[in-house]
């Protein structure tokens, strides 16, 4: 690579850095062999990078991550080219780690966080769609999607004129509830009874384990905030009976 740049306009409408198109095609490269950043961009008022591409099949930003200096294929996942604003890649020869607070995989194609934690301070990831989705998960071999909340609900689903969510699998359930275990107490006529939230909304279903055994409970009941005199209204639950249980065979 040639010796390092640093490209800083001093005038409107002049960027920094452009990169026309090189022998293999790319309009920008940027390499580094230390901790810093192979392409970095800052901006007052406008975009920090901004990147477009012309043709169907290419990425207007496409950001890579291996562990090998060998650039990684793009994916055969897809019958015809895929175009995107931004695609991430990752490429891991080496094992990946899983990180001790959160429990995930420290590798991602596209990581969105907020770095300043706390209600109302945006998203870490957002998708708008206007004829299809606004986000779409697609596993090969795992789940299409996983949602995980530490004090709040793992997914909220909304819809105004369609359905609110839909899941499909063809060899796994389309839909999973990680049982968790509780502390079960007694009803009035001493029957075990699980100690749920009573901070839920009508709608919200759980399923909980006692000794291996899992029961499925629906809010139908939400709770409101008391002031005042008025106390506050803790949330009900009732079980969600089910019929004898069977093996599975496909």
């Amino acid at each position: 690579m040639a010796d390092n740049l640093v490209g800083k306009s001093q005038q409107d409408g002049i960027p920094g850095v452009y990169g026309g198109n090189d022998v293999n095609g790319n309009g920008v490269v940027g390499e580094t062999n230390g901790i810093g950043h192979g392409v970095f961009g800052q901006n007052e008022t406008g975009h920090g990078v901004a990147g477009r591409a012309w043709h169907f099949g290419a990425f207007g930003v496409w950001g890579v991550f291996g562990d090998s200096e060998v650039t990684p294929p793009t994916s055969d996942h897809f019958g015809s080219p895929n175009s995107a604003g931004i695609k991430g890649t990752t490429a891991n020869l080496a094992a990946v780690d899983t990180d001790p607070q959160t429990k995930l995989k420290t590798s991602s194609g596209v990581v969105g966080e907020v770095s300043n934690p706390g209600s109302g301070f945006g998203y870490g990831v957002l998708g708008l769609g206007h004829k299809d989705e606004g986000v779409v998960g697609w596993s090969e071999h795992g789940a299409g999607g996983k949602f995980h909340a530490v004090d709040g609900g793992g997914i909220i689903v909304e819809s105004e004129g369609s359905w609110g969510g839909q899941f499909t699998s063809t060899k796994r359930g389309q839909i999973k509830l990680v049982p968790r275990e509780v502390a079960f107490g007694t009803d009035p006529q001493g029957n075990p009874r699980p100690k749920l939230p009573r901070f839920a909304e009508s709608g919200e279903m759980t399923m909980v384990t006692q000794e291996g055994k899992c029961s499925l409970w629906l809010c139908v009941k939400s709770w409101k905030p008391g002031g005042g005199v008025v106390p506050q209204t803790d949330a009900r639950w009732a079980e969600a009976k089910l019929g004898a249980a069977f093996n599975g065979e496909t």
